[in-house]
């Protein structure tokens, strides 16, 4: 087995804890440093700790000079939010051989987030972070992993592991795109088990953790493929042209596709594809896009077509956010583009690349049912940040927004009534 089971993770903790005499106390010491002929893993957070620094600045949110006209779905709000942000901490991106990594992808669960990163251009390099959530929101930067030969284009993770969708220049492989397991030993990452399972394509484009398995999409002619979380044994793979991301909830596995835009629906406990709906969008090659499944609908990123929210039924769309006016923010139309959307209770959080991140409200928490019927979502701002990067993802959840704003490194924000 490649991930140990959950029962046994106390047995891996105390062969890897080693107990210190200090003021007539024991103090546990993480696993230690590790690696292997591509992955050197950092455990020692001291040695790290010169990547974050924590902040307590306030947020705004403008909502002047956004980009957007008197438009339905994204008029201006007619009173301020009834939220505040605050910027809790900022990480700089690691470097491996004096190169600097960009944030790809952000994974979010319980107290711990994990954040993927690759290298810009044909070069492959990437890495991977482990982040302890404390109560108050704040974070602790407690392992980091870097590849020598792979770009870290997505990451998921259970309680006991870290499954990472990336391309490889590693030719043992019949295609780039690979995916990959590393063991987690609280909140370190470890190489026990280390292994990877090849993907169809140029490369692995996002992965989600379900249960007992294991998502992962790859990009042009590539595939959904369904792996047990344990042992990386393929359950299915299903051909789908240019598969950009996946998630899973509600009883439903959907893909986003792009190039034209598509949103593939199966079963989960099945995995029968029961449905494939159209939508305006994700024309623009090799491109990122999300997408999220909540209370029956499909919260889709939809590349040069701002976001799209369908129903996963029937294909209706329920709402929208256009993109904003590249011209009205003084920049170049290829740099304006909606690549990751992030939603909870009836705030949705958007990423329009360099110009930034946006947040907007629905008149209904995207949770509940909405029917059939189009419901209004209205942009209320512009997330100001000082030097912000080109914005690849966002992620919310529970109060805490992370934003991977790639050769920028990552925000950290968080929200209070």
């Amino acid at each position: 087995m490649f991930c140990v089971k959950k029962y046994l993770l106390p047995v891996l903790l105390i062969a890897a804890t080693v107990h210190l005499s200090c003021g007539g106390g024991d103090i546990a010491v993480g696993p230690g440093d590790q690696a292997n002929d591509h992955i050197s893993i950092t455990n020692n957070e001291a040695a790290i700790a010169w990547r974050l620094n924590v902040t307590d600045v306030d947020i705004p949110v403008d909502d002047a000079g956004v980009g957007y006209a008197s438009v339905m779905g994204a008029a201006r709000p007619a009173a301020a939010p009834s939220f505040s942000l605050k910027l809790t901490a900022e990480v700089l991106p690691p470097t491996l051989d004096g190169k600097v990594l960009q944030a790809t992808s952000i994974a979010m669960s319980n107290n711990k987030a994990v954040v993927s990163y690759n290298m810009r251009g044909a070069e492959y390099l990437g890495g991977i972070d482990v982040f302890l959530i404390s109560n108050a929101k704040n974070v602790q930067l407690k392992s980091e992993a870097l590849f020598n030969n792979a770009d870290v284009n997505s990451v998921t993770f259970s309680d006991d592991c870290v499954y990472a969708a990336e391309a490889t220049g590693d030719l043992a492989y019949p295609y780039p795109a690979v995916f990959e397991v590393l063991e987690l030993s609280g909140v370190n990452l470890i190489l026990a088990g280390n292994s990877r399972a090849p993907l169809t394509s140029y490369a692995g484009t996002s992965a989600v953790f379900r249960g007992s398995r294991v998502y992962a999409t790859s990009g042009d002619n590539g595939a959904l493929s369904v792996f047990d979380s344990d042992t990386l044994a393929m359950h299915d793979s299903f051909d789908l042209h240019d598969a950009r991301w996946v998630d899973v909830n509600d009883g439903k596995v959907v893909v986003v596709q792009g190039t034209p835009g598509q949103i593939s629906v199966f079963d989960a406990a099945t995995m029968v594809l029961e449905n494939d709906f159209p939508f305006a969008g994700d024309n623009v090659a090799e491109s990122k896009s999300t997408v999220q499944v909540i209370g029956g609908k499909a919260i889709i990123a939809a590349g040069e077509n701002g976001v799209q929210v369908l129903s996963i039924a029937t294909g209706n769309v329920l709402g929208y956010v256009p993109l904003p006016d590249n011209n009205a923010l003084g920049l170049p139309r290829d740099v304006v583009v909606t690549n990751a959307v992030s939603a909870e209770g009836d705030l949705l959080f958007i990423s329009n690349g360099e110009a930034g991140v946006y947040v907007a409200q629905a008149d209904t928490p995207f949770e509940q049912d909405w029917g059939e019927t189009l419901h209004a979502i209205t942009v209320l701002g512009k997330l100001r940040f000082n030097a912000l990067q080109s914005v690849n993802h966002v992620a919310y959840k529970d109060g805490l927004l992370i934003v991977a704003s790639g050769l920028g490194g990552l925000k950290v924000v968080r929200l209070s009534n």
